[in-house]
């Protein structure tokens, strides 16, 4: 028994060793492992950043802005998961099949943001989730043609909402 325990210590100590070594030559600067570790952080933000094609000023007021963006993102199939007009958010999901055990579901994040009087600046987000086998990846999209049809919409939304109604 005092066997065991001594060589679950060693084990222990032996492995704590080894990740100290593997942290101390990450940071070193020197070597193969630090090349990695230094563009860890740009891989990482990439992932993580919105397109630069997300984010768009428009010219009318925030509450015709606000609903012509709800309307659009209806009109792409989505659903509205939370519309919140005082904080400036929007969210919407679409959940499609992708076979007997899988399915996946787009998601739409938009933030609005008052400008100046009579501009608004919207930023949206897209992600896609995928399930299959019981595993969940999560991506952002980055193809530009789901935001330039969301923002296609949203501008005959609001070129809609200009013209006069004639009786």
């Amino acid at each position: 028994m005092l066997i065991s325990f001594c060589r679950s210590y060693c084990l222990l100590g032996l492995s704590a060793a080894a990740w100290a070594l593997a942290l101390v030559g990450c940071a070193s600067g020197n070597g193969a492992a630090s090349v990695g570790a230094s563009r860890l952080p740009a891989a990482l933000g990439e992932r993580w950043t919105p397109p630069a094609n997300a984010t768009r000023t428009l010219d009318g007021e925030p509450v015709a802005v606000f609903a012509a963006a709800a309307r659009a993102a209806e009109s792409m199939g989505f659903t509205l998961d939370r519309r919140d007009l005082a904080r400036g958010r929007l969210s919407a999901a679409r959940r499609q099949s992708t076979g007997f055990d899988g399915a996946r579901q787009d998601t739409l994040d938009l933030v609005s943001t008052t400008r100046a009087q009579g501009s608004v600046e919207l930023a949206l987000v897209f992600r896609v989730a995928v399930e299959s086998g019981g595993m969940v990846t999560s991506a952002l999209v980055r193809d530009r043609a789901p935001y330039d049809v969301f923002f296609a919409r949203l501008a005959e939304g609001l070129a809609a909402a200009a013209l006069p109604v004639v009786p």
